[in-house]
């Protein structure tokens, strides 16, 4: 074996302790910017430079509590660090290379960055002219920012000296670690196919995870390079199955671009036999249209046609009765009259749905998770509503009337025979008819609040004509009038009992404001019910005395009674609690475990405003044989309660294409997708599709 004489090998370890030592001294002599919040170093991996051979540089900060900085894409707010190098002829800096980063939620926004520390990585291509034993100075000037609530934009020059030595003789620096640690953090390239669909407002990121055990993952999340592709702060759900794992991501603002590719980073947390293995990857998946979206022309055929259906919804039927006793009261009347009342009523309902339809698109503007019905999530709409329907009851009843001198009161506007009667019959029925979901409206009204204004306004106005169709169709039928009964005595009679509806309406209305507010409240509203009774009475007899100042005085307590209730109303502080252990409350980060764990879930998006989804909750969901298939099959059922605002169930429905309830989802817990089940449910619908479920994995989990 060839070796070097004594002396000469002498000489080499002599050099090479002092290139150590002068590599140390000129890493400890490196530029180093301290402020309030971090301390930040130009650091390098290696003790020397090797001519033609990459050098490792890293601008790292350790960062005080609460306090972070941020990754290339800031999230809904902030900036990332940037670094502008100057460096000696035929060096060259490559962009930095980002560790994934931490989810960082500012109130109702998402950011994306460090905490504690972060080491940005920059790769330094260097000349082979280089000559060993002469030293180099590397300098950079760094910005960035860094926050706690407040931001604070900081700045740092740095310099790095450093010596030429050969290849042999180059030793890693203190800082080692520093870079290892920083290399466990960076994405890897995915190892698998991955695509995207683009749908209206939704983004499905597909991958194919061969070789991977689904079971074995606890969370995902994706990190999108830039900002505009995704909404940051939304959740994103996902599911397994046959090895394809799908992840749900909602669309950001890309300015009217079409995207082209999803870029980003996928951190993908595994449960294994030697604990929590986190790994990270680029994604770079090209994306797809979905071609499945249904056109206009067939939206606008649903719309109708639940517009149709909603005549029968059970919501309907008290107003319904009044627009029936008009007919009546009209039948014999010109047949000019009997179609101006007609196209009266629709024009109330084409204008009550339109207005409907601005006040959800201004809600959808100012970033409010929205759907049909929400305004019965409101207690005061609720309590409102009963109001109106209980005056309206009374006035039936005979209990008070109106003198014609107060034609402008909501009250008589309904309860009129002439043309202002006739239309605003028309607007108080759209309004009752908001808890109810007709067949073929959910999809109508999903596709609707995801598209343009004008085409949502268009959707929306269809589905008032359907409404309305049937009313004017019969004011249009020359031979209707001359098959109904004449007006007569009897018409007092069946107006006192058509009472009796708008009464059980105003019960249920009680009931779902008991759902939403607390027992106090509850007294209050109650009381108020009471009061307004008494006061409506007491306004009629004093009308019969002419005594104008007391009629006017109990005219103001009842509008300072109404008022002080809706002032005292306090939102429930508690959340649906399952019956005897029948059902659970849906949560979505549960319904992804189950889904992960091949366990079948039935999900009822239902609320108490809801009548439809009552009454299939009556006549099929809990029916003995439907409970006993789901026991039997071991199908955890869920309730996704909406009579309250809730933007994880808001955003469930979106994904799915709804805007409101009632939605039924059947996962199989086999690994494909929901199974989508009618809005009206029926015993037979609910046990023909539990019998598709094939047993699960584990039935214990129930």
């Amino acid at each position: 074996m060839f070796r070097l004489p004594a002396w000469d090998r002498a000489s080499n370890l002599i050099g090479a302790l002092c290139i150590a030592l002068l590599s140390t001294a000129a890493i400890a002599d490196s530029a180093r910017v301290t402020t309030p919040h971090v301390t930040a170093s130009l650091i390098s991996e290696h003790s020397s430079i090797v001519p033609g051979q990459p050098l490792w540089l890293a601008l790292h900060f350790d960062i005080i509590p609460d306090w972070h900085t941020y990754w290339s894409n800031a999230g809904d707010s902030g900036n990332p660090p940037s670094i502008d190098w100057q460096l000696p002829p035929g060096f060259s800096a490559s962009d930095i290379h980002w560790p994934y980063p931490e989810r960082l939620p500012i109130g109702p926004l998402m950011n994306y960055g460090y905490t504690k520390q972060s080491t940005l990585l920059v790769e330094i291509a260097t000349p082979d002219t280089l000559t060993p034993g002469q030293t180099v100075t590397l300098r950079a000037q760094a910005d960035w920012l860094v926050c706690k609530v407040e931001c604070i934009p900081e700045e740092g020059q740095f310099s790095l000296t450093l010596p030429v030595t050969q290849a042999n003789l180059r030793t890693r620096s203190q800082w080692a670690s520093v870079f290892n640690d920083a290399r466990q953090r960076l994405p890897q390239a995915l190892p698998w196919s991955a695509g995207v669909d683009v749908g209206t407002d939704q983004l499905h990121l597909n991958i194919d995870l061969s070789g991977i055990d689904a079971r074995q993952l606890r969370e995902l999340y994706f990190y999108p390079a830039r900002y505009g592709l995704v909404e940051h702060a939304a959740a994103q759900p996902y599911t397994v199955g046959n090895n394809r794992l799908t992840l749900t991501l909602t669309g950001g603002d890309l300015h009217g671009q079409a995207l082209a590719r999803l870029d980003g980073v996928l951190v993908i947390h595994e449960h294994t036999a030697d604990g929590l293995l986190t790994r990270a990857f680029t994604v770079a998946a090209p994306a797809a249209a979905i071609a499945t979206a249904p056109s206009l022309a067939l939206i606008l055929l649903f719309a109708l046609t639940g517009g149709v259906l909603l005549n029968i919804m059970p919501c309907v039927f008290p107003i319904l009765s009044l627009k029936a006793l008009q007919i009546v009261h009209t039948a014999a009347q010109a047949p000019a009259v009997v179609r101006q009342n007609g196209l009266l009523f629709t024009a109330g309902v084409l204008v009550s749905f339109a207005v409907l339809a601005g006040i959800l698109l201004l809600l959808r503007a100012s970033g409010e998770a929205i759907g049909w019905g929400f305004q019965l999530q409101s207690p005061a709409f609720v309590l409102i509503l009963t109001w109106l329907l209980l005056a309206m009851g009374l006035m039936f009843s005979g209990v008070w009337s109106f003198g014609e001198n107060w034609m402008g009161l909501g009250q008589q506007l309904t309860t009129r025979q002439g043309k202002t009667g006739t239309f605003f019959t028309g607007v108080l029925a759209v309004i009752v008819a908001t808890p109810c979901t007709a067949p073929f409206m959910g999809t109508a009204l999903g596709y609707a609040l995801s598209q343009s204004s004008l085409t949502a306004l268009s959707i929306f106005i269809v589905l008032g004509g359907g409404m309305a169709l049937p009313w004017l169709l019969i004011s249009f039928w020359p031979g209707v009038a001359a098959r109904l009964p004449r007006p007569g005595p009897w018409m007092e009679l069946t107006k006192q009992v058509l009472a009796f509806p708008l009464y059980a309406t105003c019960a249920w209305l009680l009931w779902v404001l008991s759902q939403q507010i607390d027992q106090a409240s509850l007294l209050y509203a109650l009381m108020s019910v009471v009061i307004l009774g008494f006061l409506l009475w007491a306004w009629q007899a004093l009308r019969a005395t002419r005594h104008s100042i007391y009629t006017a005085a109990v005219g103001l307590l009842l509008g300072a009674t109404l008022i002080t209730t809706v002032v005292q109303l306090q939102p429930i502080a508690s959340t649906p609690t399952p019956t005897q252990g029948e059902w659970q409350v849906f949560d979505p980060v549960r319904l992804s475990a189950l889904q992960r764990d091949g366990q079948p879930v039935l999900v009822n998006f239902t609320a108490a405003w809801c009548i439809t989804c009552l009454v299939n909750e009556t006549v099929a969901i809990s029916r003995p044989l439907v409970q006993e298939q789901l026991r039997a099959k071991g199908v955890v059922y869920m309730k996704a309660d909406w009579t309250n605002k809730d933007p994880a169930i808001t955003e469930m429905l979106k994904q799915y294409g709804r805007s409101g309830v009632p939605l039924y989802l059947l996962f199989p817990g086999n690994g494909q997708e929901a199974v989508v089940l009618p809005n009206i449910l029926t015993e037979g619908i609910l046990t023909d599709a539990l019998r598709q479920i094939g047993t699960p994995r584990d039935p214990s989990t129930r």
